[in-house]
């Protein structure tokens, strides 16, 4: 009954706090429900209800823009989640957490770096529950991530490691990817890719008719037409993106100035400035700007009219605008549009032959971060520097700007790419209207040629016509050869399959074979560990009792490590931190641990099985000296597992209590465990120390073994 209240409470709170809108009578009107919820929470003795009361309160600080309170609270549930084993609550707090401090307002560079880190938490969670889609889905956020600060070769990366894991999983969704992988090769200079996925993204879009993102995706398509010159293409890209906008209820007023302005530009690209004025009058009459980044946004648009339309004075006066709202907005993520505003203005003075004023501008434009600004923009930016250095006599910095210009323009425009763009064009009918035009005007010309050779000679004809026939006679030649070559590379292709095929059939055979041995190892030493425990409840023997019980434990080790082998698909990695957790949990059965508890410090580390199994018995040996002997006469203790990463792939694993510690005339060789454990530590190729600080502590170091390369 209580339960089912709290949920009512917190279904009322959350109906208030996911207001499109987050007004203060809403947040408060939350608020009230969530604190009747988390009193309630109290008077029952599952902790669920009261931690996911913290959730929601962590969701409304957020909302309240209180980002360290939200933090602060969130972290409280977090440690119930891992210690209730709760994963999949886990990861999704995680995401959450990372997806807030993604869109952190305002956004920055540092709140970047926060949400990747969130998101890394996330992953190896949704990993090891089998979630692919969610998992898929946290790689993609932080390749955005990475993209908006500008490493694109990392956003390159995560993005397609994601586009693979969603084809895996027959994921349809696609086309939040293919526009995310269009931004990074625009801004990697590579315009054929960027065309591919702006074309597989709008495909995938129509196909799935997932339509909320319409216009941003017809307006991705639409830069990629521009950037290639593609004008009255982009033209009716973007009129369709700004009709849908105008159509929804709910107006996104920053993408309708910014589609307006690349829309007003490509007008002028074909010779329509009158239009171009027209069009950014009317949205400013129709949807006047409020934030002072809109207004930013259409002041630029007017500049750029005004200018082209012959009023220079006002087009001054707008970029002066322009520039002094983008740069009062103070805010890391309008970067890319301060540099365009004044890459802008320096063309502007540029063009009216104000070198000076245009030559900062166009170094201002520069002085941004690398992957932050179109390599387009960076190339045309040192084109005009070295124009204005060259036109006031400054040449040997005039050379530098042109070899600069010279470097990204070969980079961008190299053969390989515009083959990839012929390609393209040719792929999708981007041709297809100029090859009409093409050969309508031929066929006139044609004409043309006819009416003013009539006359010609009839050996002149002959000449003709020997040529034509060698020209088909070569042709068929080539084409043959191609047919030839091609039906070659098309059997080769189909072997290299069959071969892939085949190995991959034995890849997974060899896979199944290597779990199918660890799941009947550990069967195996589950029997052995049974009839250890039958012969044990016979024994009346105290020592052989604990022998008995101390192999118990060392087979309990091993069985665990295999356990954990046979169900996983990776069959020689072993995540220790969950392996050492699940070894102390045992010990908590086996033993009264009312006295002792046990603290873990561990770094995320994966070891292959043969080290794991070193290490794992090693815990088991020291753990149960510690037990036994440390804390004589049921003295309160603790017993610290420590183990972290240090360089060079070193690894240091302590084990450490706060007990009576060593004996001072301790001689390492008098017991069989601590022989073990030094034998352990030899099979690690590594080194062993035990010595005294507050209590006895057992240290080893050993370098970690490279699974990769196994």
């Amino acid at each position: 009954m209580a339960k089912a209240k709290i949920q009512n409470y917190l279904d009322h709170g959350a109906s208030f706090l996911y207001k499109p809108d987050s007004f203060k009578i809403d947040l408060d009107s939350a608020r009230s429900n969530f604190e009747k919820a988390f009193i309630l929470s109290h008077t029952i003795s599952d902790g669920n209800p009261k931690y996911k009361c913290l959730v929601y309160y962590g969701e409304l600080f957020f909302e309240e823009n209180n980002y360290p309170k939200a933090i602060e609270t969130l972290q409280k549930v977090i440690p119930f989640y891992q210690k209730t084993k709760q994963y999949k609550k886990e990861a999704d707090l995680w995401k959450m957490l990372g997806k807030r401090l993604f869109w952190q307002s305002p956004r920055n560079f540092k709140s970047f770096d926060e949400a990747i880190i969130c998101f890394d938490k996330a992953a190896p969670l949704y990993k090891k529950l089998g979630r692919l889609e969610d998992f898929a889905y946290i790689i993609k956020y932080k390749a955005d991530a990475h993209l908006n600060q500008g490493r694109l070769d990392l956003a390159e990366k995560g993005l397609f490691q994601a586009l693979g894991i969603y084809k895996k999983i027959g994921y349809k969704k696609l086309q939040f990817t293919y526009d995310l992988l269009a931004d990074v090769y625009r801004l990697k200079g590579d315009l054929g890719k960027s065309l591919y996925y702006s074309l597989a993204c709008v495909k995938t879009m129509e196909e799935t008719q997932e339509l909320s993102n319409a216009p941003d995706f017809y307006e991705q398509l639409a830069i990629a037409y521009k950037d290639l010159g593609k004008h009255d293409l982009s033209i009716e890209l973007l009129t369709k993106a700004i009709a849908i906008l105008k159509s929804r209820e709910e107006m996104d007023y920053t993408n309708l100035y910014s589609f307006t302005d690349l829309l007003s530009k490509e007008l002028i690209q074909t010779k329509k400035p009158k239009q171009a004025l027209k069009e950014v009058q009317n949205i400013i009459k129709q949807y006047p700007p409020q934030k002072n980044t809109d207004k930013a946004i259409i002041y630029g648009s007017l500049a750029y009219c005004y200018n082209k339309n012959n009023e220079t004075k006002r087009a001054e006066a707008k970029f002066i605008e322009m520039i002094n709202l983008y740069e009062e907005s103070n805010s890391p993520m309008y970067i890319i549009d301060l540099s365009k505003a004044y890459f802008e203005f320096g063309k502007f003075y540029e063009e009216h032959k104000n070198y000076d004023k245009a030559k900062v501008n166009f170094q201002k434009s520069l002085d941004f971060s690398s992957g932050i600004v179109e390599l387009s923009q960076v190339k045309e930016a040192n084109l005009y520097l070295f124009k204005i250095d060259s036109a006031k006599g400054n040449y040997i910095t005039a050379i530098k700007y042109f070899q600069k210009y010279k470097n990204l323009n070969d980079s961008i425009f190299n053969e390989k790419k515009n083959k990839q763009i012929e390609e393209l064009q040719i792929l999708y009918g981007l041709e297809k209207k100029e090859k009409e035009f093409s050969a309508l005007k031929s066929n006139m010309n044609a004409e043309k040629e006819k009416t003013i050779k009539a006359q010609s000679t009839i050996k002149f004809g002959i000449c003709v016509v020997a040529f034509l026939l060698v020209s088909i006679v070569l042709f068929w030649i080539s084409y043959q050869e191609k047919k030839k070559n091609n039906f070659l590379l098309i059997n080769q292709k189909n072997e290299i399959d069959n071969k892939n095929e085949a190995l991959q059939k034995l890849v997974i055979e060899k896979e199944s074979l290597m779990q199918e041995i660890h799941h009947r190892v550990k069967n195996n030493l589950q029997i052995v560990m049974s009839l250890l425990n039958s012969q044990s409840s016979t024994l009346k023997n105290k020592e052989a009792f604990d022998a008995i019980q101390k192999s118990q434990h060392r087979l309990y080790a091993i069985s665990l490590l295999h356990k954990k082998l046979y169900r996983t698909d990776i069959v020689r990695e072993i995540e220790m931190e969950n392996y050492i957790n699940e070894l102390l949990h045992n010990f908590r059965d086996t033993f009264d641990m009312q006295n002792i508890i046990f603290e873990v410090d561990l770094d995320p580390l994966l070891l292959d099985e043969a080290q794991a199994v070193s290490v794992g018995l090693i815990l088991n040996e020291s753990i149960t000296n510690a037990i036994k002997y440390g804390f004589p006469e049921n003295q309160k203790g603790t017993i610290l597992i420590n183990m972290k990463s240090l360089e060079n792939f070193k690894i240091k694993l302590q084990i450490k209590d706060n007990g009576i510690g060593f004996p001072k005339d301790f001689d390492v060789s008098e017991t069989l465990g601590i022989n073990l454990i030094s034998g352990l530590a030899q099979q690690l190729d590594g080194g062993v120390s035990f010595f005294n600080d507050n209590g006895a502590v057992v240290e080893i170091q050993f370098i970690k073994n490279n699974i990769s390369q196994k």
